[in-house]
């Protein structure tokens, strides 16, 4: 099995680097927006060498909260499908700071004993009519860089939207509206699909209040309608453990990951006042195969002894 990632950061390259490269280390690959331009210069010129991480060119930027995101992630899917000598079986998204919580080897195995496409949704229009409105409306101000963060920036966004509803500027969607976690893990042919009509997410979902929230599902439903899928997303996300909307990944603690066994995933370690925890999980993903590697290297050397030992004979 072949994993593509998916991610973005606008951290500095140490703390981009050794994710890349950890994740990568069994043959899978990397796919990351990098939103500093100093830290995507010092990434790309740290992983130089690395065939199987790739800096996102067609848009560099990425932010939650703001198309860039999904849009860039849906570049990304186009990215991993161009390259020539790679098929992925699966593509897995990671907000910045997320993690494997599980081993390559355990998540692989629960991926091959249950295969099919993960992501949840929490309600459609049909349970909440009020979440059409909140859709249909232009948020002027999402694509500022504060405005994950920033209150006053949020508050003045939403009043912009009212009125630019109350005007009747509002965008135009016909299909179901959904709204669920941000986070994916899709199959090859689901993702192609999206891949294939990533322009989608730019034509409906211009200035959107977390659109990473609804393009993906909506996208799945209407260009693939009655797909079945499984209704969860594998992440344990602090600080209780569970998604919440209009809200990203935030710092997780270790009671909050003991708790949710089931998770394949966890975040954000980064924002943790556990340093501890934030390496442990960092090495969690390759655990086993730096022995397997050390046995594999073992059994070479044994076999290059006996060649020796043949020649050496011959010699006599």
């Amino acid at each position: 099995m072949k994993i593509a990632y998916l991610m973005y950061s606008g951290r500095k390259y140490y703390d981009i680097v050794p994710v890349c490269r950890k994740l990568a280390r069994q043959g899978d690959h990397v796919f990351i927006m990098v939103s500093d331009e100093k830290a995507r210069d010092e990434v790309t010129v740290a992983v130089a060498g690395n065939r199987r991480v790739h800096i996102s060119r067609k848009l560099e930027f990425a932010q939650e909260g703001d198309m860039s995101l999904p849009r860039g992630t849906l570049l990304q899917m186009r990215d991993a499908f161009d390259l020539e000598d790679q098929t992925f079986d699966y593509f897995i998204n990671l907000s910045e700071g997320m993690l494997p919580v599980k081993t390559r080897d355990e998540i692989v195995s629960f991926l091959q004993e249950n295969p099919g496409d993960y992501y949840y949704i929490d309600r459609s229009e049909k349970e909440d009519p009020s979440l059409r409105t909140k859709t249909l409306k232009y948020y002027t101000y999402t694509n500022m860089l504060l405005f994950p963060t920033s209150r006053w920036i949020r508050f003045n966004t939403k009043v912009a939207a009212n009125f630019l509803n109350l005007l009747g500027v509002r965008r135009k969607l016909d299909e179901e509206i959904l709204i669920g976690s941000p986070w994916f893990i899709l199959t090859n042919e689901t993702a192609r699909v999206l891949a294939e009509n990533y322009a989608y997410c730019s034509e409906k979902f211009k200035l959107s209040w977390y659109p990473e929230e609804q393009v993906y599902a909506m996208m799945i439903n209407r260009f693939l309608p009655n797909h079945p899928h499984f209704n969860k997303d594998l992440r344990v996300v602090g600080p209780d453990g569970s998604w919440k909307e209009g809200q990203g990944a935030r710092a997780l603690s270790e009671e909050v990951l003991n708790a949710h066994p089931e998770a394949l995933f966890g975040g954000t370690f980064f924002d943790s006042d556990n340093e501890e925890l934030y390496q442990r999980m960092l090495e969690k993903y390759n655990e086993g195969f730096q022995k397997a590697a050390e046995e594999e290297k073992e059994k070479e050397l044994t076999s290059d002894e006996f060649n020796d030992f043949v020649d050496h004979l011959s010699r006599k």
